[in-house]
Order: C-alpha cells, then sequence, then structure tokens
C-alpha cells in the first residue's frame, strides 16, 4: 500500500497554507494576508499516533504526504499565474484526497463555486473544510456550504486550534493507513540549496529530479518558500531543499521577502550540507560573502558551486577559479564545484561530493590515533611560551560529530596563541583529517583524574578506542576557548586542472560510491 497524498487546494486567502502548517505543526508554508504567497508546492511528511499506541509501538501509528498549493483564481504581482496552475494542476494529479478549504467569514464566493465545480470532475475524494471558525456563531454559518455539492464541511479554526483531530480523522476514514513498514526512509542526507536571487538553484532541483518540479522565472525572487523535495540516487534517500535567493536588507520589499529569507537561513541550520550557489557570469559580492559566513557560523559542511559554467569562456575558467579562491579565502578548505544546472552537467557528480562531505562530517576518529597525531604536531612545532610558561598538552579526543570537535585537555587554555590554534587546525587537515569541513577545537584545563604524562595518552588509549569521559561532560565545561576553523588561513591556490581532477572525478571519491554515473 503506497504512502497517501492529501492536497490542499481553494481560491486565495482562505487559509491553506495556516491549515498545512497546524497539521504539520511547524511554520513550514508562509502566511501572509497578501493574496497568493504560495507557488510552488510545498509537501511534508504527517504521522498521527494512532489511539492505542503504548510506550514505543508505533504498529497503529499512520502516516500521509500533505501537499499545500497555490490560490485557484490568483493574481500574481510577477505575472506568474500560468506556472501556479500548472504546479497546482500537477498537485491534483498526485493527490488521493483534496481538501477543499473555504473561508467561514466571507462565505461562499463565486471563485469557491467555481473551484468546487473543477473538483466534482476529478473523480477523487473531496473534503470539504471550512476554516476561519473564531467562534460559535461563525462556526453555524457552516451548513450553507453544503449546496457546494461536497458534503458537509469539516468546521475548523487554526487560530484557536479547534477541532484538528476531527479533520484528522475525517482523512483517516477516506485514506487507508500506510503499513508501518511503509513509513517513509529517513533522508540519507539534508542537501540545502541557497544562493543569492537567480542563480540557478530551483533550475538545479528540476535537472535534479527530472521534472518540473519548482517554478523557475527569469524573475528574482520567484521562489518564496523553502521546498523540501526527495529523490534517490544508488538506492538510498536524499532530500534537497530549495530555498529562496537571499536578498540584501534593502532589497528587501515586503514582509514575504523577509519570511522568504528567514526560512532559507533556518534551511541551512536543518541541512547536513549546504550547497553555496553562484552565477558564475556575475562577480562575487558581498552578499555571497554573508551567506558563506552564515554557513560557517552554523558549522555546515558547504560546497561553493559554480553554475552556468557553459557560458564561461573556455580560456576564462582558470581564472575565474583563481578569482574565486581569492573570494572566500577564509573557506580556503571548502571545495569548489562547476555545473550546468539546466543540462545537468556534474549535478550528479556534485551529490557524490556532498556526500562525501557528509561521510567526513560524521567521521569518528579513535582517541589513540588522534592523540599520536596531535603529539607529532606538537613535537613538530610546538607553540610559544607565554608569560615566562610554556603550553602543555596532556590528551586530545573527539567529543562530537557534524561539525568534529577535537577536545584538548592542557595546563592552561590561555596559554595557546589563536594564531597556534589555527595552525593546529590547518596542520590537522594536512594530514588528511577532515580536510573539506569546519571543525573545532576546544580547550579545557586539565582537572584530577586526567591523564597527567605524555606517555599515559599512549597507555590508556587503544587505537580503536573513545574517550567516553569526553561525552558526558557538559558543554559548558569544555566552553573556556573555542577555536573554528572558519578562521583558519587560506591553502595554497590551485589551477582549474588539479581542481576538476580532484573534485570531479569519480574515480576519486571511492570505490563505495561508484554507483553515480552522468
Amino acid at each position: 500500500m503506497a504512502l497517501g497524498k492529501v492536497a490542499i487546494v481553494g481560491r486565495p486567502n482562505v487559509g491553506k497554507s495556516s491549515i498545512f502548517n497546524w497539521l504539520a505543526e511547524r511554520r513550514l508554508s508562509i502566511v501572509d494576508d497578501m493574496a497568493g504567497v504560495t507557488r510552488d508546492r510545498v509537501t511534508t511528511l504527517i504521522e498521527v499516533e494512532g489511539r492505542n499506541r503504548h510506550a514505543d509501538d508505533v504498529s497503529d501509528d499512520w502516516f500521509f504526504e500533505l501537499i499545500d498549493t497555490g490560490g485557484i483564481g490568483m493574481v500574481d504581482r510577477d505575472d506568474l499565474e500560468n506556472d501556479v496552475y500548472k504546479q497546482i494542476d500537477v498537485g491534483f494529479e498526485e493527490a488521493d484526497i483534496l481538501l477543499f478549504v473555504v473561508d467561514l467569514k466571507d462565505g461562499i464566493m463565486p471563485l469557491d463555486e467555481h473551484v468546487a465545480g473543477r473538483l466534482r470532475t476529478l473523480g477523487k475524494p473531496v473534503i470539504l473544510v471550512a476554516n476561519k471558525a473564531d467562534n460559535q456563531n461563525e462556526a453555524d454559518r457552516a451548513g450553507e456550504f453544503i449546496r457546494l455539492g461536497l458534503g458537509e464541511p469539516v468546521v475548523v479554526g487554526v487560530l484557536h486550534n479547534r477541532n484538528r483531530n476531527g479533520l484528522l480523522e475525517a482523512i483517516q476514514a477516506v485514506l487507508p493507513p500506510a503499513l508501518p513498514e511503509e513509513k517513509p526512509v529517513e533522508a540519507a542526507m539534508k542537501i540545502a540549496v541557497v544562493g543569492r536571487p537567480n542563480s540557478g538553484k530551483s533550475t538545479f532541483i528540476n535537472t535534479l529530479l527530472q521534472t518540473e518540479r519548482m517554478i523557475v522565472s527569469e524573475i528574482p525572487g520567484t521562489t518564496r518558500d523553502s521546498v523540501d523535495v526527495r529523490f534517490q540516487l544508488d538506492n538510498l534517500e536524499f532530500m534537497a531543499i530549495d530555498t529562496a535567493g537571499i536578498r540584501r536588507k534593502a532589497k528587501v520589499r515586503d514582509s514575504l521577502d523577509f519570511y522568504s529569507i528567514h526560512r532559507a537561513e533556518r534551511s541551512i541550520r536543518r541541512a547536513d550540507v549546504v550547497l553555496l550557489f553562484l552565477d558564475s557570469m556575475q562577480e562575487v559580492t558581498r552578499l555571497d560573502k554573508q551567506i558563506a559566513d552564515t554557513i560557517l557560523q552554523e558549522s555546515k559542511p558547504c560546497v561553493l558551486v559554480a553554475n552556468k559554467w557553459d557560458l564561461m569562456p573556455v580560456e576564462a575558467r582558470a581564472d575565474y577559479m583563481e578569482y574565486l579562491q581569492g573570494q572566500f579565502r577564509p573557506m580556503a578548505f571548502v571545495p569548489f564545484a562547476v555545473i550546468t544546472g539546466q543540462s545537468g552537467r556534474n549535478v550528479k557528480a556534485l551529490i557524490h561530493l556532498a556526500r562525501n562531505l557528509y561521510k567526513q562530517a560524521h567521521h569518528r576518529v579513535s582517541t589513540g590515533k588522534l592523540n599520536r597525531l596531535i603529539r607529532e604536531i606538537f613535537d613538530t612545532h610546538p607553540p610559544a611560551m607565554r608569560s615566562n610558561r610554556t603550553p602543555k598538552l596532556f590528551f586530545a579526543s573527539q567529543v562530537a560529530v557534524a561539525p568534529p570537535t577535537i577536545a584538548l585537555v592542557v595546563n592552561d587554555p590561555k596559554l595557546f596563541d589563536p594564531n597556534y590554534m589555527r595552525y593546529l587546525l590547518n596542520a590537522i587537515r594536512d594530514r588528511g583529517l577532515f580536510f573539506d569541513i569546519p571543525m573545532k577545537i576546544v580547550l579545557r584545563k586539565r582537572t584530577p583524574g586526567d591523564p597527567a604524562r605524555k606517555s599515559q595518552v599512549e597507555e590508556d588509549f587503544a587505537e580503536d578506542a573513545v574517550y567516553a569521559g569526553d561525552e558526558s561532560k557538559s558543554g559548558g565545561e569544555w566552553s573556556e576557548i573555542v577555536i573554528e576553523s572558519r578562521s583558519s588561513r587560506p591553502r595554497n591556490d590551485e589551477d582549474e586542472a588539479a581542481f576538476v581532477a580532484r573534485w570531479l572525478s569519480r574515480d576519486k571519491l571511492g570505490p563505495e560510491d561508484e554507483a553515480f554515473d552522468d
């Protein structure tokens, strides 16, 4: 039995996106008083706990996919009505059930009758939902909607959380619940696609899915909501998050732009890997660097993606790569990728690279191996004395992943100069550890019970051991000094040929990942 799909439809400004967020119990779709806010189809998985559920027993739970659509009859300020209607039609075709939302405050409008007539021709189950029942007097008006010919309406009030369970029960009565084993597989990786407007983010998503999933237009700011899109490659489930183009504050026209940017920034926090899209035919701006800084502040693995590469003259490509490296010097460890989103060139290889970064971010190094590596670096280039005191390292351990966090227990964190810590980050990368992703080094003063001799590090920790004591410490105990990789010094520049050979050659990505073919 396939997972059921439920689409929310209706004319503009009846509260479709509010109901979508209400059922999802999260703010996913943008809600605004302006009509015609929603353009793309926004989807999410709804999990409903069974009435007889006990403890960890989920056998009585049921799931369905909820789809938010644009308003039928909307007038778009950027003349994108036809594109929105195509998205609505796809929602009609995909859905098993249609939630037809009407506004109790407005009563039956001519456009409601038009929508109802269209829904009757589809031959699919329709649940009439009378929204905005803020009080009993308004709820009593629901009877007049029976003349739409779609049955008795389910009366709800999102603002006052009225009758949510009743609506879910109405859906369950029509939609057979998915079997417990048919709960959608968790995405192996979440990829956020961010960048300035018109950098080709939605085109990339459509090429990846080989369908017109997102509205694409030359008009900047076409995408408003952050849209989660699931896709499969190499029998693995991935989630791509298409986001609105991030604008400068001076270019924010209204609350819609504000909410779009806010959701794009939130998508960065949700993602496992972030793809920062750049238009290769335009110069890097301060806004591009601000987006990159946001990604680094969230310590997310990132790929700088130069899109529209087919338009770049061949003789200028090497210079452009050198230009990008100079513009993003604080991100010297971040890999670059060149793609053509419209034709699909290097698109699958880019996903492959993102997966490689995900694996790095979740890699855990044994305590013994890490201590030998750190000790080698310290012996090769020891830190300088400060205030007539010698900085001493007692032991090291990886205490977290995503981002990888290395805790160093020392005699006094204040003796370690920030420049030396940046050198230490680069030295760790030069030895092949976490070389493409953000990482952190945390310093903590030694306490009683910590190893007191250099040799004790090797004695206490085997090659495959993990210092469990570090994991149990609270964040405050490790927060004396934190050195993040976003302050790292840049590496030497690479020419385009070396870059392409390193990042876009499938032979370099490992035998377990060779199933990705262009």
